[in-house]
């Protein structure tokens, strides 16, 4: 178990329409878990910053980690240049990592999102956005070592009783 590592983690899924933002906020030692979620009209990555600076105002910007869904061109269609000068937009602003989703629905599956309390948000819109942005926080958690260590610990406690006090917001 880790005991002194509480990582942020945010997912970003940047849109023409929505931008969706989801913050897992881990504390391994309390059991805590806060879920924060937002959403942007269009791509616009200084709002999207704003935004997770106002989920965590207790945070220091840098610790934060922050996944954000990779677009992948699709020759013919005529969005593909905003999507692609997006993907280098969010990665400045943000200072993050840019995942592709390739077979994310496989990996991080809805029994995990659910577990997660990222399945269904308090907004009865923007789902698929936010899922999205849940989505790719949560493969990227995967793919870090320390990471997935801090998301096996939250999963294994909350199958075998050992629950996790769980804030959504």
């Amino acid at each position: 178990m880790i005991a002194l590592y509480n990582p942020t983690v945010i997912g970003v899924d940047p849109g023409l329409v929505h931008t969706g933002i989801v913050m897992l906020d881990f504390n391994v030692k309390e059991r805590e878990l806060n879920v924060s979620h937002a959403v942007v009209d269009g791509l616009d990555s200084s709002a999207a910053r704003k935004e997770i600076e106002q989920m965590t105002p207790h945070k220091v910007y840098q610790t934060l980690v922050t996944y954000i869904e990779q677009y992948r061109p699709r020759s013919g269609f005529g969005v593909d240049e905003r999507m692609v000068q997006a993907n280098a937009d969010f990665k400045r602003d943000l200072d993050g990592w840019l995942l592709r989703n390739t077979g994310v629905k496989k990996v991080v599956t809805q029994e995990l999102m659910e577990l997660c309390h990222c399945w269904k948000f308090p907004s009865k819109t923007h789902h698929q956005d936010l899922r999205s942005a849940a989505r790719i926080a949560l493969l990227g958690m995967m793919l870090d070592d320390t990471l997935n260590q801090v998301l096996y610990t939250f999963a294994t406690d909350m199958q075998d009783g050992r629950t996790w006090n769980v804030t959504v917001k």
